[in-house]
């Protein structure tokens, strides 16, 4: 099916535009006695991502959600530079963060992440306010011991700690006031967006309800912007304006995060949500739930690529790749009988392959 790009329904100008992001990671053949490796396995790929497309607005929280494997965790990480596409181009406020041709204190620091676990992502030996002087030093926000200090108050402060854990390391805190720690830690760099990468995954029930407020007040009161990475429908479900559907590498729904969590248009999301508990689901549920494994990302199926385990496929599901339509109510889905399974017979407007 032939695609063509389109812009985001609104005119304002994304503060986060990635376009046609590819991330493919190549497989080196096992050697054989002797030396030599296995003839043409050097070929191979895991398709971690083909060709991803995400706006994100100034003050706005989107979600990425789905399975595990379906490569949200390599999205956050290319937009944070851990990780090199294979291709494609991510700008952040006009500028390119992806590709990078030179090392750009300043495009790295308007892009912060928050991390799912921040027993490894802290360092152990140091003091919170070593932890949070870093960053502040490193990106300028601050100079002179006195000011610095300060600053790193202000940021316990701004995440419900007081100022006495300045002196604690991380072995003294709870998980909960880690990941507080981390966010804070993030903050002060004075970013304008937070890539949190399952934020609330290594916490108890209770504590993540308290750092999901807390996320929440954080981005009303700095205007911060969010790209969510989770597979925890629930924090997707209080946190996001927008949510996107991702399956084996690619985004198969988009749109507001009532339409997709109230009226889930592609036969994955209604899977994915008839899965889950149905409080967590403002409309109706559709489907029965998944069933069967996810395809390998190194062999990936021809045509759709939910067609394996979709229980509306048709046999043109498996040669055919579904293009992402615009629907009548502005969401975006990659579905070929997309019209059959909502019940109406507006046609879609053919988008870009992955637009969000």
């Amino acid at each position: 099916m032939t695609t063509t790009a389109v812009t985001e329904s609104s005119t304002e100008t994304p503060l986060v535009h990635v376009e046609g992001l590819v991330k493919h990671y190549p497989m080196r053949a096992k050697k054989r006695l002797g030396g030599r490796r296995e003839p043409g396995a050097d070929a191979q790929v895991v398709h971690a991502l083909d060709g991803i497309d995400l706006q994100v607005r100034q003050g706005e929280s989107v979600a990425l959600i789905g399975e595990s494997g379906c490569g949200k965790s390599t999205v956050a990480k290319v937009l944070v530079g851990l990780v090199r596409p294979t291709g494609g181009r991510v700008r952040v406020g006009g500028h390119d963060v992806v590709p990078v041709t030179t090392h750009d204190p300043a495009a790295r620091r308007r892009v912060q992440l928050v991390s799912q676990n921040p027993w490894s992502a802290l360092n152990r030996a140091r003091s919170v306010k070593h932890i949070l002087s870093q960053p502040i030093v490193l990106h300028g926000r601050a100079s002179g011991k006195e000011a610095v200090a300060q600053r790193a108050a202000e940021l316990l402060e701004m995440v419900g700690l007081p100022p006495e854990y300045l002196s604690r390391r991380p072995r003294d805190l709870s998980g909960g006031e880690l990941q507080r720690v981390t966010v804070a830690r993030a903050l002060a760099a004075e970013p304008d967006v937070l890539i949190l990468d399952e934020p609330t995954a290594s916490l108890d029930v209770s504590v993540k309800a308290t750092l999901v407020n807390l996320l929440s007040d954080l981005r009303a009161e700095l205007g911060l912007t969010y790209v969510l990475i989770t597979h925890e429908l629930d924090i997707a479900r209080h946190l996001a304006d927008r949510v996107a559907v991702m399956y084996l590498g690619e985004i198969v729904e988009s749109g507001s995060a009532e339409q997709v969590f109230g009226d889930p248009e592609h036969p994955y999301t209604r899977a994915l949500l008839a899965a889950a508990p149905t409080e967590l689901v403002i409309g109706r549920l559709h489907g029965d739930g998944l069933t069967g494994e996810v395809p390998s990302a190194i062999d990936v199926p021809t045509g759709c690529r939910f067609h394996t385990r979709c229980p509306m496929v048709a046999p043109a599901c498996t040669t055919e790749t579904p293009a992402l339509q615009r629907r009548p109510d502005d969401r975006v889905v990659a579905c070929l009988r997309i019209e059959e399974l909502v019940g109406d017979n507006a046609p879609g407007t053919t988008t870009g392959r992955n637009l969000t």
